[in-house]
């Protein structure tokens, strides 16, 4: 079933944190650098979300762009490879993952938005090539560089789950609020919209109802597993158990949310929790 389809049928569940699951295993640094150096780590850890009930995974294509690695194509192809092996025979989408490309732009910086538009149209199009289902266009905080991945991923005619990364308040550290970003994503091809990263699923519970103001397509959210801390060991974790992560992820669902994931700090344990719950 085509994933505009799948998303009208009733919730869908993306999968958690990558980034945090690698740190877990010792592997830090640039995440899309593995792999190539420990594939069989990137499709433990996706098989992992996919038996806890993900039925859409994330390739670990998330900060993989040319201006950051010359072989960013190679990388990307790697982690179509990688998640295609994990789903195996599963009826499993999986989703071109595209965060942030770290470049600051004009005003603020001085790369402008057609040069960051031609990295991710770069990106998007190796991912089209090597057979996405959608794109997920995640923890953006800058509404120009929003609109610049969402031009790019238009082109490929896929079809496009966006989220930006919003404070307590429910603006971005760039100032977007919801609304911008709800008019920024009206168009047909984006299916869902919402927020993720952040400060946890209760600091975005109002920012459900504001964002139903503003858009009638569905809505995902991706939270953080609470907030951060170091361990007794100086291990980086967060606050939110699975148990209490499930609970707050489904007053989300109550409140509307259809897409439900997690990002940094949740795990496969996270993911199994909330999915039993809903």
């Amino acid at each position: 079933m085509d994933i505009r389809e799948a998303v009208k049928k009733g919730h869908l569940f993306l999968d958690g944190a990558m980034g945090t699951e690698l740190y877990k295993r010792g592997l830090q640094g640039d995440t899309s650098l593995v792999n190539l150096n420990a594939p069989d780590v990137v499709e433990e850890i996706q098989r992992a979300y996919i038996q806890a009930g993900a039925n859409i995974i994330t390739a670990n294509t998330f900060a993989a762009y040319k201006h950051k690695q010359e072989n960013a194509d190679t990388l990307i192809r790697a982690a179509f490879d990688i998640a295609k092996k994990a789903r195996d025979e599963k009826k499993i989408y999986i989703a071109m993952d595209m965060g942030a490309t770290g470049m600051m732009l004009e005003p603020y910086g001085d790369i402008s938005i057609e040069e960051c538009q031609k990295e991710f149209a770069e990106a998007v199009q190796v991912g089209a090539e090597c057979g996405a289902d959608l794109v997920i266009i995640e923890t953006m905080m800058d509404l120009s560089e929003l609109k610049a991945a969402l031009n790019a991923t238009l082109e490929t005619g896929l079809p496009i789950i966006a989220t930006m990364s919003f404070n307590e308040n429910g603006r971005t550290m760039y100032g977007t609020t919801i609304k911008e970003m709800a008019e920024a994503l009206d168009h047909p091809n984006v299916i869902a919209v919402g927020m993720n990263c952040g400060f946890g699923p209760k600091a975005y519970m109002p920012l459900i109802d504001e964002l139903k103001k503003h858009t009638n397509k569905p809505i995902v959210m991706q939270p953080n597993a609470g907030l951060p801390f170091v361990d007794e060991n100086g291990v980086p974790s967060y606050d939110l158990s699975p148990e209490d992560f499930a609970d707050l992820m489904v007053e989300a669902a109550k409140k509307g949310v259809h897409i439900l994931g997690g990002c940094c700090g949740t795990s496969p344990a996270h993911i199994l929790a909330m999915v039993n719950a809903l």
